[in-house]
């Protein structure tokens, strides 16, 4: 029978596991910052690419999930007002024009396939 009353030896096991965290901490600390001066969207699908860890480590992590997600509103509210423009008298003159171009040649197109159309049905009556 063997003998069971030893104990195992775990300390290095304990000690990677914690160096392993610890790396995969800097690494989203490190990518979560350098999305956020650089200006892009801060998400989990960005840190966890940018950091090479699971979107699961970080959404079962509180503080980094808390920390994405703030983030991520500031970074949207911020982004839609960047986004915002005014257009000006001219240049809805401008879009105006060019849609009304568009319209005529689709118009002159219609009647040019009509008459293409009512040709062969003209044909095929003729047929019979």
């Amino acid at each position: 029978m063997p003998n069971n009353d030893h104990t195992r030896n775990v300390d290095g096991l304990l000690s990677h596991a914690a160096a392993k965290s610890e790396a995969a901490a800097r690494r989203i600390d490190t990518a979560i910052r350098t999305l956020v001066s650089q200006k892009k969207a801060v998400n989990f699908n960005s840190v966890a690419a940018l950091a090479s860890v699971s979107k699961t480590t970080l959404y079962g992590n509180p503080e980094y999930r808390s920390r994405i997600e703030h983030l991520r509103l500031t970074s949207a509210t911020s982004a839609k007002a960047v986004v915002k423009r005014t257009v000006t008298d001219k240049g809805k003159d401008v879009i105006l024009a060019a849609k009304n171009r568009r319209i005529n040649e689709l118009e002159a197109e219609v009647e040019r396939l009509s008459g293409i159309l009512q040709r062969c049905y003209a044909n095929e009556y003729d047929k019979y």
